[in-house]
């Protein structure tokens, strides 16, 4: 005989098939996170590859390079940047044109390499001195001096009453560094002179008596 408590029993049997749909619903809503998330990697993998695709090789510095230094294959290394007309730097293909020559900066590890640090022949030469002239606008040409130019540095004496102005003495130089200066139309030039010169044209930049030409061929 079924008695009332039985009937009761029998009919919270249901439960069961309530748990499968919620299960089934959860198990959707994952694989639909599933697929979106797959579907911003792949963008993402996408959105990479044509960041990377649109870098360039460039040379940079891979250990410190002391002034005067020969570069040898084993100061570079090659990094991947997006091109821009800002950066100047050498293109990672010509490795060969860099190795050999000096360095007339210090350069120092981790930097971009620079095409206007670097000179073809050794300095200071024998019987030469490097001068360091800050220069002025009017006191060199507006053009682009570059490492290697051979300019003439030509001194501004001043006349006195009691003394005519001497002659201007002209000294031969070539351009080893320039560095642009804080204010517009300003420099600071590292130039190679004769060994005998180079006290000469110290104690005439310092006053500030020293024009910068540019010779033929430079």
């Amino acid at each position: 005989m079924t008695t009332t408590d039985d009937v009761a029993s029998l009919t919270t049997v249901t439960i069961p098939q309530r748990r499968v749909v919620r299960e089934r619903s959860v198990r959707r809503g994952r694989l639909g996170v599933a697929v979106a998330l797959m579907a911003v990697c792949a963008l993402g993998a996408v959105a990479l590859f044509g960041y990377v695709s649109r870098t360039q090789p460039y040379l940079a510095v891979g250990r410190d390079v002391s002034v005067g230094a020969q570069i040898t294959a084993a100061d570079l290394v090659t990094v991947h940047l997006n091109p821009d007309p800002g950066i100047a730097g050498v293109p990672g293909d010509r490795t060969d044109q860099v190795i050999g020559k000096y360095a007339s900066v210090a350069l120092l590890s981790g930097t971009l390499l620079n095409a206007n640090a670097l000179v073809d022949k050794p300095f200071p030469a024998p019987g030469e001195q490097v001068v360091g002239v800050s220069l002025k606008a009017g006191q060199m040409p507006s053009a682009p001096l570059r490492p290697g130019a051979s300019v003439l540095l030509v001194s501004t004496e001043e006349s006195t009453q009691d003394k005519p102005a001497a002659a201007a003495p002209t000294i031969r130089a070539t351009v080893v560094h320039v560095i642009a200066g804080a204010r517009d139309g300003t420099a600071t030039v590292s130039v190679a002179v004769g060994e005998s010169d180079g006290p000469v044209v110290a104690r005439l930049a310092a006053q500030g008596r020293l024009v910068l030409t540019l010779t033929s061929g430079s």
